[in-house]
């Protein structure tokens, strides 16, 4: 079942809860779905795709011939767009551990690191031992 131009936007400005069924074969696309598909899009000051091409994008990149086919230059694109989120995202992680590191150096309260990083007192001593 082809999703289409007229349902983006009703689910788009629709209640939160929101959704489109695509059939068995298809997962449903809710709201959260549609915003992470639409990030890369222009939109004007509420946030709505600026034209009728926008729409169109984020609806050929949401309905393929077979499932989990990269059907289109739009699927390859988000694909892409995810293989370097991962990379950025370990590249980040990297520097994390190495702040971590240098923070525990000068003698920063463990406690305070973790705090700050987010994470446990025992995953600090992890990062700092190389354990993980």
């Amino acid at each position: 079942m082809d999703v289409t131009t007229d349902q983006l936007r009703a689910l788009w400005t629709g209640p939160a809860d929101g959704r489109i069924d695509r059939g068995d074969d298809y997962s449903p696309v809710t709201q959260d779905d549609l915003g992470a598909l639409a990030s890369g899009l222009d939109t004007d000051d509420d946030g709505i795709p600026l034209d009728e091409s926008q729409w169109l994008v984020l609806a050929e990149q949401l309905n393929g011939a077979t499932p989990g086919a990269l059907d289109s230059g739009a699927r390859e694109r988000a694909l892409l767009v995810v293989e370097d989120a991962t990379h950025v995202l370990a590249g980040a992680m990297d520097d994390r551990d190495v702040a971590i590191r240098a923070a525990l150096a000068v003698q920063v309260p463990v406690s305070r690191i973790a705090t700050a990083a987010g994470l446990s007192v025992p995953r600090i001593y992890q990062i700092r031992d190389g354990r993980r």
